[in-house]
């Protein structure tokens, strides 16, 4: 699971096992890693930044963020319209 927020981004990790791990990554660090999420992915995996993520390993990923509900709710960002039907 992988939880992206404004400042950090939050990932848990449930291994075979069942045993379960979190780790937490700066969600902005372009001097260390690209995107916070998928360096979270690789650093329980053991991979380098760069290193191709082996999907094969990988049951599921589940992801959230509350960086548009907070840009929403503290009305900053663009001005944007919701149009269903």
């Amino acid at each position: 699971w992988i939880d992206r927020g404004g400042t950090f981004t939050d990932v848990v990790a449930k291994r075979p096992d069942g045993t379960v791990e979190t780790r937490k990554f700066l969600s902005e660090n372009p001097e260390v890693y690209r995107d916070a999420a998928l360096q979270g992915i690789r650093s329980f995996l053991e991979l380098g930044t760069n290193d191709a993520i082996p999907g094969d390993q990988i049951e599921a990923v589940k992801m959230g963020t509350t960086v548009a509900t907070n840009a929403l709710l503290e009305r900053k960002g663009e001005r944007t319209l919701l149009v269903t039907n």
